[in-house]
């Protein structure tokens, strides 16, 4: 008895559908680079993130950002911090060592904007900052955060750790 062929079309469209499937489904794992991490929304939520970020003591709404929404915030940050030069201190300028950081990005929602906290820190910490935020209180311009809403791409509440 001859096998009977299947159409090509067939195999080819079925792994087409499971790229589509797989590129649409949220991020359950922590999407990395380098030096930086973008914490999935379910991870954020379950480490109670969001929390402290959220006004009048609401509960925190997450979302994922993308890699293509940090690569546009990194590109605008090195300006933004030169218009703050007064909240860091003396030394090199932080935004010609901003390669030095490491970088850790959560998207919460704000008056239904969606916003990155960003959390920059040096290389400095005894944790594994790829799977648990950071948090630290002192340390200089060593440790700096910030929030960005992504479709206007505009950054604001710089805050820069004090020196104790």
């Amino acid at each position: 008895m001859p096998l009977k062929r299947r159409p090509l079309f067939v195999f080819i469209s079925f792994a087409l559908i499971l790229q589509f499937v797989i590129a649409c489904s949220p991020a359950s794992q922590p999407v990395q680079g380098e030096s930086w991490v973008i914490f999935p929304a379910g991870q954020a939520r379950d480490q109670g993130l969001g929390e402290w970020l959220a006004a009048n003591g609401e509960a925190a709404e997450y979302w994922t950002p993308s890699e293509n929404d940090v690569l546009a915030l990194e590109n605008g940050l090195s300006a933004y911090l030169q218009n703050n030069p007064d909240s860091f201190y003396e030394g090199t300028p932080v935004w010609k060592r901003l390669d030095e950081y490491n970088r850790q990005y959560i998207g919460v929602v704000s008056d239904g904007k969606n916003i990155i906290y960003a959390n920059y820190f040096c290389d400095s910490v005894e944790t594994d900052w790829r799977k648990d935020f950071v948090f630290v209180m002192d340390g200089g311009d060593c440790f700096f955060q910030f929030k960005y809403e992504v479709d206007s791409a505009e950054f604001f509440d710089l805050q820069v750790n004090g020196v104790a």
